[in-house]
């Protein structure tokens, strides 16, 4: 069993013929459907995941978690590649009924499009994971609806 207190979101990548689910208590689950079983469970966030999203080379995915921040994994190691720490950070319950990110959509070119309860809608570029200069360039653009 994958996920105990149940599921929060799922995606599928036909490439691989995986299907990723995420939790209640931040865990990803991603299993094999060729092989018919588990292949990878993992802590991706300290609470609850309320998004996640394919891109379509299927290299990577993202989740993004009540807590506001999006993280960017590998596909085929399932490995960190990068963290964009309180995109959309956690609000007073009496402003939102929800918490942090509540959508992401991948694009072309390593875009990540992601809103929040926050009511901002922002756009992130992957980093070039072998630029030197990744650390340097901001990419930030925000939206607020």
């Amino acid at each position: 069993m994958c996920h105990d207190s149940g599921a929060t979101v799922l995606a599928y990548a036909p490439k691989h013929q995986l299907l990723i689910s995420c939790g209640r208590k931040g865990f990803t689950c991603v299993f094999d459907l060729q092989q018919r079983q588990q292949r990878q469970l993992f802590q991706s966030h300290d609470s609850p995941v309320k998004a996640i999203a394919i891109d379509p080379t299927e290299e990577y995915f993202v989740t993004g978690s009540a807590e506001g921040n999006i993280k960017i994994w590998s596909l085929s190691t399932f490995s960190l590649l990068h963290t964009f720490i309180s995109e959309h950070a956690r609000q007073s319950i009496f402003r939102n009924i929800g918490t942090g990110v509540m959508q992401i959509e991948t694009g072309p070119a390593n875009h990540i499009f992601s809103c929040g309860a926050d009511g901002t809608m922002k756009m992130r570029i992957l980093p070039d994971q072998f630029s030197p200069l990744n650390e340097v360039l901001k990419n930030d653009v925000k939206f607020m609806l």
